[in-house]
């Protein structure tokens, strides 16, 4: 569902920023467009592991809303 979404990882090798969608890093095999080295997938795994985690958990909260609780707990008759 996110494999579009861009974002930004260190390259293991020069360190410079790679801004690519999430679905590059998930490549069998990519080339730092920076350092020109070769780049695996599992390089990066972890990282987009918790990427993808937190965008979970980013949409289940704008789809299922934050529970208001305001001033009086979210009771109707309020302060």
């Amino acid at each position: 569902m996110f494999a579009d979404e861009n974002i930004s990882l260190e390259c293991p090798y020069c360190g410079e920023a790679i801004y690519q969608p999430l679905s590059w890093f998930q490549k069998a095999y990519s080339t730092c467009p920076v350092c020109q080295k070769g780049l695996a997938a599992g390089q990066f795994a972890a990282r987009v592991k918790e990427i993808e985690q937190a965008l979970d958990a980013h949409i289940e909260e704008m789809v299922g809303g934050a529970r208001k609780t305001g001033c009086c707990g979210g009771k109707s008759s309020c302060c």
